[in-house]
């Protein structure tokens, strides 16, 4: 079952990382997450969209990959029953490790 956006950003927040919606305005220091809607997998009935999921992905940015704080993050959506799919990177031009979790929630 899908929770929302709300219970998604509050379970990486809990994991001790801040989360802005595709970027921060100021300069951060890692970690943090920038959140990025994908797409929506809508319901319809009766001409209305009854309910909005959507896929989202969280990016978290770290200087080095850090197994203890994705364990907390992984931990966190566990416990906020959102089923999750992660991937590795690298941001290049800010020396980024990322790991991003891709994931579908009720958007409201």
């Amino acid at each position: 079952m899908a929770t929302t956006l709300a219970e998604a950003v509050a379970a990486f927040v809990s994991s001790g990382v801040p989360v802005a919606h595709v970027r921060f305005r100021d300069k951060r220091k890692p970690p943090f997450a920038e959140a990025y809607l994908n797409s929506s997998n809508n319901i319809h009935t009766d001409d209305r969209t009854w309910r909005s999921f959507c896929e989202y992905e969280f990016v978290l940015c770290t200087c080095d990959r850090d197994l203890a704080l994705e364990a907390r993050i992984e931990d966190a959506l566990s416990e906020a029953d959102i089923t999750w799919e992660k991937r590795g990177g690298y941001r290049g031009d800010e020396d980024l490790v990322t790991t991003t979790y891709r994931f579908e929630v009720y958007e409201r």
